[in-house]
């Protein structure tokens, strides 16, 4: 199922919504390339991302963030995965909303918590102080409007499979107007 990508596909939600593992699927299933900005921020900077927090704390790394999606104009249009709290800084926001359609992956809180308590100890705690349903209900609390805000669609992923969510994914690209590009084989509309 190639398509000629017109746009990026950005992937937003909060750490444990899926958005690398599906951001992979979906490039596989589209034949487009994959990026993951937290990867490319480590590539840009030769630091780890708990390096760069480190050194400067996060605001540093949000600028590296917008460095990133500024950079992105130059390469290949295809699947973007971004980190969780890339939607803090207004002008990241902007950044996403000119690169393409903007996909949410919507997990609810529970489900989120569940997801992370598994990897709870190989992740960068964001608040150290709260427990981490604490930590998680806060952070969904203080995000989901931004990632709302500039959400071309919000996709529930509770229950479907990666490759549901991927047909879902697909599903919307090919509703939207103008088109986000050619479905080899898809004859709607012409």
């Amino acid at each position: 199922m190639g398509i000629n990508l017109s746009d990026f596909i950005i992937l937003v939600g909060p750490r444990g919504s899926g958005k690398t593992t599906l951001g992979h699927a979906l490039a596989r299933a589209i034949d487009s390339p994959f990026y993951d900005t937290d990867r490319m921020v480590e590539e840009m900077t030769g630091e780890s991302i708990s390096q760069i927090w480190e050194r400067g704390g996060e605001e540093l790394f949000r600028d590296k963030e917008s460095l990133v999606l500024q950079s992105m104009r130059g390469f290949s249009k295809g699947v973007v995965s971004t980190g969780g709290g890339i939607v803090l800084k207004s002008e990241n926001r902007k950044l996403l909303s000119g690169l393409g359609p903007v996909f949410y992956l919507h997990v609810h809180v529970a489900n989120l918590i569940g997801r992370l308590s598994s990897s709870f100890d190989k992740r960068p705690r964001l608040l150290k102080d709260l427990s981490l349903p604490e930590e998680v209900q806060r952070i969904v609390s203080e995000r989901d409007p931004l990632y709302r805000s500039i959400a071309t669609r919000v996709i529930e992923i509770e229950s479907n499979s990666i490759a549901g969510t991927v047909e879902d994914i697909v599903s919307a690209l090919k509703s939207l107007e103008p088109p986000i590009g050619e479905f080899p084989g898809d004859t709607k509309g012409k």
